[in-house]
């Protein structure tokens, strides 16, 4: 076994017995498996996955699809019905709401006990428990027996007891959507730090940007079956595709677009500016490219997008703030009413900044069929340092601000680079030019 591996699966499968009447568990045991009176209910099938030391994993799929079920294993609280488990290290883990708490003790007693369990010595919890006190910030409370407390005040001590015994292995489930925002990042800043102190962190959570942005690769579950395993930003829109998808399937079922968006104007052809361009651009080059993350209905479709300057050259590099056009052509094969939306991404693809034809003042467009059209944006774009993308989404409202059909996705539609702002250093994504005012009192 490699010594920076902290968590090895292999093969592993859950299988759960499912009875339709309690008393057929009695025929099944006394039938000593000569007949079967009960259906096989797969949780996990056949998923192997390595997790090196160090890394933070994000592990994603929708209700159902095994992640609580694999974490359990991970923790050994559940066996498995074949397959192993290895784990090198202390493993601290909030897997549901005040596991592990006696409800009768008192936030104390349980912190104490908590800190024994995770092999804490009771000198080691006495030099932490204020630090654990005041990240969980509830109070008097600590006082009272658990059983009194709030789902809130549960998580917060749970959280607290785990994230201050240091450990190798730090496993989260979705627990933390119980606390309120100051705690969640709060929560962020300390996964943060022990991330950056070198411990393995598995995190389950259904907020992608989260997982983009926290975790360093991804494991997708669907259906207890291993769906992908890499970077995290590139499992997370595998899962997001997934998703979309599907709601393109569930929406065909709306014959137009809801009455009380039908009610609002779309913008008439005869009003759309004239092109002062030698003609419509398409590039083989582009399609082929852009290929293997595509998707949508394909009703319109995006033929070639590009990045330019002021003057129209093609951009890879743009400077800090620079002025930049990103010029859409797109194609109609049916009237439908759509916008033409770009949103910028980081490496990580979290969104960054972006726009499309309502924050831009513009009503929807109804295309016609087989014709063509150019959408422009003009910007700036005042972004730290660093690689970023560009995604394209030709959308058709469902109901307006709440649900769309996806028409063509395009991801990675442009690569391009940021240089460093010669003026200051930028730390933060998005750059805010702010005015500022100093003023000193007299003494």
């Amino acid at each position: 076994m490699s010594s920076d591996i902290a968590i090895k699966v292999e093969n592993l499968n859950k299988c759960y017995h499912i009875y339709d009447k309690p008393h057929d568990r009695l025929k099944q045991m006394l039938m000593r498996g000569r007949r079967q009176y009960f259906q096989e209910f797969w949780a996990l099938r056949d998923v192997s996955f390595e997790i090196k030391k160090g890394e933070t994993i994000g592990i994603i799929g929708r209700n159902g699809s095994g992640k609580s079920t694999l974490l359990q294993m991970i923790c050994g609280t559940l066996n498995p019905t074949s397959g192993s488990v290895q784990t090198y290290g202390r493993i601290a883990a909030l897997l549901e709401l005040g596991a592990g708490f006696n409800p009768e003790f008192t936030g104390r007693e349980n912190v104490y006990m908590n800190g024994a369990i995770l092999g804490l010595t009771q000198d080691q919890v006495d030099s932490r428990f204020e630090e654990i006190a005041s990240f969980a910030d509830i109070g008097n409370f600590i006082e009272q027996p658990v059983k009194t407390y709030s789902s809130g005040m549960f998580v917060r001590l749970a959280f607290a007891s785990n994230i201050m015994s240091r450990p190798e292995i730090m496993i989260v489930d979705e627990a933390l959507s119980v606390g309120d925002m100051n705690f969640q990042a709060k929560c962020m800043t300390a996964l943060t730090r022990i991330q950056d102190n070198g411990a393995t962190i598995l995190f389950v959570s259904h907020d992608i940007g989260s997982v983009k942005s926290l975790c360093s690769r991804g494991v997708y579950l669907e259906r207890g079956q291993l769906v992908a395993a890499g970077p995290a930003a590139e499992v997370a829109e595998r899962y997001i595709r997934t998703m979309r998808e599907e709601m393109n399937e569930e929406h065909k079922k709306f014959s137009r677009v809801s009455a009380a968006f039908g009610e609002k104007p779309a913008l008439p052809v005869e009003t759309l500016d004239s092109v002062d361009e030698p003609g419509f651009k398409r590039s083989l080059d582009f399609d082929t490219r852009v290929a293997q993350f595509r998707y949508g209905t394909g009703e319109v479709k995006v033929a070639l997008v590009e990045l330019l300057d002021a003057e129209g050259k093609e951009l890879t590099f743009v400077e800090f703030n620079q002025d930049v056009k990103v010029k859409v052509y797109f194609e109609a094969y049916a009237e439908k009413t759509i916008s033409v939306n770009f949103s910028v991404f980081d490496e990580k693809k979290n969104n960054i900044v972006g726009c499309g034809f309502p924050h831009a003042d513009k009503p929807y467009l109804v295309t016609r069929n087989n014709a063509k059209y150019l959408a422009e944006y003009s910007l700036k774009l005042p972004l730290q340092e660093g690689n970023y993308s560009i995604r394209i989404n030709i959308s058709s409202p469902i109901v307006e601000n709440e649900s769309a059909e996806f028409v063509d996705f395009v991801s990675d539609a442009i690569v391009f680079k940021v240089g460093r702002w010669q003026k200051s250093r930028v730390w933060s994504k998005v750059h805010a030019f702010s005015e500022l005012k100093l003023h000193e009192f007299e003494v």
